[in-house]
């Protein structure tokens, strides 16, 4: 099994400390950014528990116990989240959920250990699902952990937050985060320090967000997108030229872009020596915002965060697009006229 990240050492520690002494808490609210690595500890935590021939701090991963586990197929292990059907998923653990979990704890460990039950994300619950858990949450027997893994704590019910400890994991400090993502193969060999720091600045530090973020289809784009922002805002390209290049290409993958790089941007037009998020592109976006005025790149905004709720409407995405670049270029445009 893996073992938990770097950031999560001292508080892995811990919990095994308790663990040995007999005083680990029944349930524990793992509180953390979505990409922090909460649910790799809860599973890492899971498999340690339930391991038959643990390998000193961590699960062996080869016992009867882990290879199940490994499988999904562990009868002492419950993971609870909303359900899915199809390319839907619910937005809450329904009720008749909670009362699978009240029977789990309820029967005999079947491999004479412990039962561990996992709630992802704890804030999905709902008044009626919740509260078939409370009895439980405060008397789940022996041997029994609760894992209730959540980046909304403040969401839950007070009932439910008062029956578990409480575990806040902060994201790590930028030096080892920059240091773990610099040692993942996804990470490309040239990158230097203005990647990495750029991934961990637009995910909030969380490093594991960060390492997939370089995958993104708009994390990848947005040099050229920006460029192009310049482009028009210089006169030197057509609005809907460059809408129906851009067209072709996946359209909330865009206005992602325009969202994150406008931040950035208004952010430097109002102070020009702030930091900016994509510090990769700091000195295109410094061009830009000495370029545009912090009045014009506002309304753009503003214009980009319309663009992405039309596109949860039935408003074709190119002519959203083509709205977006038109108000772009009539807010930026200096000489001339490339409307067309």
């Amino acid at each position: 099994m893996s073992a938990p990240y770097p950031w999560q050492q001292g508080l892995w520690s811990s919990l095994l400390r308790l663990h040995a002494a007999g005083r680990l808490p029944h349930a524990l609210l793992l509180a953390a950014a979505e990409g922090s690595g909460r649910h790799d500890l809860a599973l890492a935590l899971a498999a340690r528990l339930l391991c038959q021939s643990p390998a000193g701090e961590l699960a062996c991963g080869r016992c009867r116990s882990c290879q199940w586990l490994a499988a999904g197929s562990h009868p002492d292990f419950l993971r609870v989240s909303p359900e899915v059907d199809g390319d839907k998923v619910s937005k809450v653990i329904k009720v008749d959920q909670a009362r699978e979990v009240v029977q789990f704890a309820s029967q005999s460990a079947q491999m004479q250990g412990w039962r561990v039950v996992v709630l992802s994300p704890a804030h999905a619950l709902n008044t009626a699902s919740a509260n078939a858990l409370l009895k439980t949450l405060e008397e789940p027997g022996r041997d029994t952990l609760f894992l209730l893994l959540t980046d909304q704590p403040m969401s839950l019910l007070p009932t439910i937050r008062s029956r578990c400890q409480l575990l806040p994991l902060g994201v790590p400090d930028t030096q080892l985060a920059r240091q773990w993502l610099r040692s993942q193969p996804g990470l490309p060999e040239t990158a230097d320090d203005a990647v990495a720091d750029t991934l961990l600045a637009l995910t909030r530090g969380a490093p594991l967000a960060a390492r997939d973020l370089l995958q993104a289809e708009w994390y990848q784009q947005r040099g050229a997108l920006l460029a192009d922002l310049l482009a028009v805002a210089d006169d030197r390209a057509a609005p809907l030229t460059l809408s129906t290049q851009w067209g072709k290409r996946d359209a909330m993958a865009q206005i992602t872009i325009w969202q994150s790089l406008l931040d950035d941007a208004v952010q430097l037009a109002l102070v020009p020596d702030a930091d900016c998020r994509h510090r990769d592109l700091a000195a295109e976006l410094k061009q830009l915002a000495a370029a545009v005025s912090a009045e014009a790149l506002l309304d753009t905004l503003a214009q980009a965060v319309e663009a992405r709720r039309l596109l949860d409407t039935t408003v074709q995405p190119q002519a959203i697009l083509d709205a977006l670049w038109l108000h772009w270029g009539r807010k930026t445009r200096t000489r001339g006229s490339h409307a067309g």
